[in-house]
């Protein structure tokens, strides 16, 4: 059986819900009409209602400059009412995303985005890590590779992994280093290539964690083709229903701990 992230993402909302809910609010900044970051800033915001956190969506004009975007995130990152600030990547290919995640500050930065921090872990690499302790993964001694070294999944997550595993290998997409995905005892792919992955892919009772998504033939699928790798490994995350909600959850874990 697969990796079901939305048992592992219901266990993190509930511990969440005998918290003490955050006062403030959380703000998530979406330029332009992208109908993908429309569509998941509605999942982060269902599950704010159902913690019963304050969730704000501001949806900004395309026509907005480079200067005068970066004034609007640092004006609502400075009301004292906001906790913490999403800006729902990717942006407009007009703007430089590096300056615009600064403007947010550190101390609301619930995707770590914009610098190192030791409060909280990316979604990412905290979806990473609840998946891994949920099904008794020890990295001592391990091999892991890492497909696709991006800034919200590839990067922090080879970063994590770096101190903590024996052999680590990060890979690009362009053209894939079979013998390097072969070796790993875990691999984790971000890359929004469809099925890249496959079952010859990837030795047997490898542990598989798929962040990517794209469409194919009409679906949403991964890089990974879960059914597939199945057949080699039940540690294996699909798509949907794998890492996409345990992501969101962890951003609303980051939300709490920031707001404590």
């Amino acid at each position: 059986m697969a990796i079901n992230g939305n048992e592992i993402a219901a266990r993190i909302i509930a511990d969440l819900k005998t918290r003490k809910t955050p006062t403030k609010s959380l703000v998530a900044i979406l330029v332009g009409d992208d109908k993908a970051s429309l569509s998941f800033l509605k999942q982060k915001e269902k599950v704010a209602k159902e913690l019963g956190v304050r969730f704000v969506l501001h949806i900004l004009p395309e026509s907005l400059t480079q200067a005068q975007l970066e004034n609007e995130v640092r004006a609502i990152s400075a009301d004292k009412s906001v906790g913490a600030v999403i800006v729902q990547l990717p942006l407009p290919k007009k703007y430089d995303r590096v300056p615009m995640l600064n403007a947010i500050g550190i101390e609301k930065d619930v995707d770590v985005l914009n610098g190192e921090t030791t409060r909280v872990l990316s979604p990412a690499v905290g979806a990473l890590k609840h998946i891994l302790e949920d099904i008794g993964f020890d990295l001592g001694g391990k091999r892991a590779t890492v497909v696709g070294p991006g800034m919200l999944i590839g990067r922090p997550i080879a970063g994590w992994l770096m101190p903590q595993v024996i052999k680590l290998t990060v890979l690009g997409k362009a053209k894939l280093d079979v013998e390097a995905i072969k070796e790993a005892d875990l691999v984790i792919t971000g890359t929004g290539v469809p099925h890249l992955i496959n079952d010859s892919h990837v030795k047997p009772n490898a542990v598989v964690i798929d962040f990517g998504y794209g469409q194919l033939d009409g679906k949403t699928v991964g890089d990974v083709d879960a059914k597939a790798i199945a057949i080699k490994t039940k540690n294996v995350t699909p798509t949907p229903g794998g890492t996409g909600p345990i992501v969101v959850a962890q951003l609303f874990e980051n939300f709490f701990r920031i707001c404590g």
